[in-house]
């Protein structure tokens, strides 16, 4: 990608999507997610999981507003994005929480919806010792966020050069088909878009993976951790998953590895990234840190190589620190 550019595909099929964004009368540093929000309580140092009946300690916990729409929205604001949130709360002091704390964060709240009678979601993060996690989560009011909640708020997409869509597994009340109709219209209207669904708890079926995979074409930034690749694709080969993730449709797809940093296909080139040591790592929230970094990396036209790399940073700023854990633009220099 050249230096003016903001990642979307060099390929022929995209040309007029590319021309029709250059027109637009738009903040480059504006993104509007779509997805879930919750509270995420994390127990870490853990050594093993228990069996049923048994019982392990951890070393630490804490409890921070979260949801992948929620980790992607304050990292991307603390990176000079100007973001806003289209999403469900319950009418609850968690929701009140969430809200509160994303506003602390100059993220626009005016398309979170309060469900009134239902709890806000949570989802409880066990990280072992050397920062890999699990989870357990209830969706709550995330539960009933649907195509008419980001219709509502539609104005707030339209407003954004950028449009991502996160968590799709956590938003039930979302089917394959809304958000390919909303990744659509959004490019319809040159707004470049963001795919990161999220892990698939029950189980990745033919059916899902090919719903998945439909909405692809629409997709400008696929953003998939390496195991969600995997599932989606049933490859175990991450260039052949590459490969077929272009095939889809997708414009540009970066595979994100965990400790072995990242690989991507842009217009049949292929990138990586590498990845640091962190001790001590709480990797829970990572891959939105990631993509916020990724996102507002190539909305100030940096290179794609090197916005990788400071997505890379990023999450490593991120994965390394208990507090004050989202990175700015000055604790991050692009390379």
């Amino acid at each position: 990608m050249g230096k003016g550019g903001i990642g979307l595909p060099d390929n022929p099929a995209r040309q007029d999507s590319c021309k029709t964004m250059q027109t637009l009368n738009k903040d480059a540093l504006t993104l509007c997610i779509a997805g879930n929000l919750n509270i995420d309580l994390m127990i870490s140092g853990v050594p093993c999981l228990p069996g049923w009946g048994e019982e392990q300690f951890g070393t630490n916990r804490r409890s921070v507003a979260a949801g992948q729409a929620g980790y992607m929205g304050m990292a991307s604001s603390n990176l000079g994005m100007s973001v806003s949130i289209i999403g469900a709360v319950g009418d609850d002091l968690d929701g009140q929480t969430i809200c509160d704390k994303l506003r602390d964060s100059n993220i626009d709240c005016s398309g979170i919806s309060t469900i009134p009678d239902v709890a806000t979601g949570l989802t409880i993060a066990i990280i072992r010792e050397d920062g890999e996690r699990c989870f357990v989560s209830e969706a709550g009011a995330s539960a009933h966020f649907s195509l008419q909640h980001i219709e509502s708020s539609w104005p707030l997409v339209e407003g954004s050069r950028f449009f991502a869509v996160v968590g799709l597994f956590n938003t039930p009340g979302l089917t394959f088909n809304d958000a390919k109709a909303c990744l659509l219209k959004a490019r319809q209207h040159g707004i470049v878009t963001v795919f990161d669904p999220g892990w698939d708890s029950t189980g990745w079926s033919q059916s899902t993976c090919k719903e998945l995979i439909d909405l692809l074409t629409h997709v400008d930034l696929f953003l998939p951790n390496e195991d969600e690749a995997q599932a989606i694709t049933g490859l175990t080969d991450i260039e052949k998953s590459l490969d077929f993730f272009s095939a889809a449709g997708v414009g540009t797809t970066i595979i994100k590895r965990g400790s072995k940093g990242a690989i991507a296909r842009r217009g049949g080139q292929t990138f990586t990234s590498d990845a640091r040591h962190v001790p001590n790592a709480n990797a829970v929230g990572a891959g939105d840190v990631y993509d916020a970094a990724l996102v507002s990396a190539l909305a100030r036209g940096i290179d794609f190589s090197s916005a990788m790399q400071f997505a890379a940073r990023s999450a490593e700023y991120y994965v390394g620190r208990h507090d004050d854990r989202f990175p700015s633009l000055t604790d991050i220099t692009p390379t």
